[in-house]
């Protein structure tokens, strides 16, 4: 919807007229920017789901103020004390109107500068003036729930390169005619964050401003719901390379076989190749090349070319080993029960285990173990075949053992339960 049709909808709801009201974007409770009547969608605004919009009528000298939720019909009235302070949340000066005359426009010009204010994303510009406070430190808001998005930034804006990068002044290396770009305004949304962020403190931002530039270019990622960090981390780096690709006009270049020349040769002149068409700052730092070979299977003729990744997709380590306790009981019943907790491999046997366990409770060359399940206190099953895997037993189950001399083997077993007697 649009903003035309937002004040529509809520003038109808109340029964006013358009001429008496204003309303604000009212984010995180704090008043930002007066909402004008155009055909600007609610998601150019940056109006997020479940946000709390401003409505202030106007009679004469008189206003009060009405708030409403983005998404539903119903006004609930709130009250507002005005403010007493000479400088308004943003840091800037507080104007008759209740405008802040603090603007960022570190992009005149640019169709990103121009529509930006550092109210927009919590920039607190008394908190960047404080001497010796280390930049850096600040946090981010979730939006909804865009901790992935969040996570994925805090690694970017952490990378000491891009970090360097993007706090010089980088206007001079946007491409707005790359046409597998954005026109520029990915990097610029994110240069400007980056800079708020590293010079705000400890005070947190909302990156209104950048997910609403992320929207635009990236619909799946549109919304406040959980996506992966890792397909967002991988769109950023493409559209900031092509945002920041410093050649404007990219040469053909046709491949040349590997030709058994030294692998040193080949890798340069691939990566020569390749820089010829892509050149910025993210090839710069996270940007490198593997080797891959082909053999043919007929005429075993052996290819060599070098091709360029950006991140690699590796499995997570898995163990091999798993710890089990077992309980020993002493067969003829001189010493109390002993659990030991042993180490042994996944896809082992029952001998492996009886093998770590007689190690562990430190069995003599007479002695022997029987290994058991109990449940619910009663011996469900001997585990008597050493070539049983271990895989049959559960990490819940409860695994005992029973510690006997050698000789002993052979005679009959007699398993006596002590219990309460129970009373009826």
């Amino acid at each position: 919807a649009s903003l035309t049709e937002l004040f529509q909808k809520v003038c109808a709801v109340k029964g006013i007229e358009q001429d008496k009201v204003r309303i604000w974007d009212y984010f995180n409770k704090r008043k930002y920017a007066q909402l004008s009547v155009s055909n600007k969608t609610l998601e150019e605004s940056n109006l997020q789901m479940d946000q709390d919009i401003l409505l202030e009528l106007v009679d004469g000298h008189q206003s009060s103020k009405i708030g409403m939720d983005s998404t539903g019909n119903d006004l609930a009235l709130v009250s507002l004390e005005p403010s007493r302070s000479p400088l308004t949340i943003a840091g800037g000066p507080t104007l008759s109107n209740g405008h802040s005359g603090y603007r960022s426009n570190l992009y005149p010009g640019s169709s990103l500068g121009s529509g930006l204010t550092d109210m927009d994303d919590g920039f607190d510009a008394c908190n960047s003036a404080r001497k010796g406070e280390k930049g850096g430190l600040a946090g981010l808001q979730n939006l909804g729930n865009t901790c992935f998005m969040n996570s994925a930034l805090q690694c970017l804006v952490h990378t000491p390169p891009l970090v360097e990068y993007f706090l010089k002044d980088c206007r001079a290396e946007i491409n707005t005619d790359n046409p597998l770009g954005m026109h520029g305004e990915l990097a610029l949304a994110f240069g400007d964050l980056l800079r708020k962020l590293w010079s705000s403190g400890r005070t947190a931002i909302a990156p209104r401003v950048f997910k609403g530039k992320l929207a635009r270019f990236a619909p799946q990622f549109s919304g406040y719901n959980q996506h992966d960090s890792q397909e967002l981390l991988a769109f950023l780096l493409d559209g900031l390379h092509e945002d920041l690709n410093r050649v404007k006009q990219k040469p053909y270049i046709e491949m040349k076989d590997s030709d058994g020349r030294p692998d040193e040769e080949v890798a340069a002149e691939c990566w020569k190749n390749h820089k010829a068409r892509n050149d910025s700052v993210i090839v710069d730092v996270c940007q490198g090349q593997y080797k891959s070979t082909l053999v043919c299977p007929v005429c075993s003729k052996i290819s060599i070319t070098f091709d360029p990744f950006m991140y690699l997709s590796l499995p997570l380590p898995s163990t091999i080993t798993r710890t089990m306790t077992v309980t020993v009981f002493y067969g003829d019943g001189s010493r109390l029960p002993m659990p030991f907790t042993v180490s042994v491999l996944k896809n082992g046997f029952c001998k492996d285990l009886l093998l770590a366990l007689g190690t562990a409770c430190g069995l003599k060359s007479d002695e022997s173990l029987m290994l058991a399940e109990v449940y619910e206190n009663k011996i469900y099953r001997y585990l008597e075949m050493p070539l049983e895997p271990l895989a049959s037993i559960k990490d819940d189950e409860h695994i005992v053992a029973f510690r006997f001399q050698k000789k002993e083997i052979g005679k009959t077993r007699l398993v006596i339960f002590h219990r309460w007697q129970e009373k009826f």
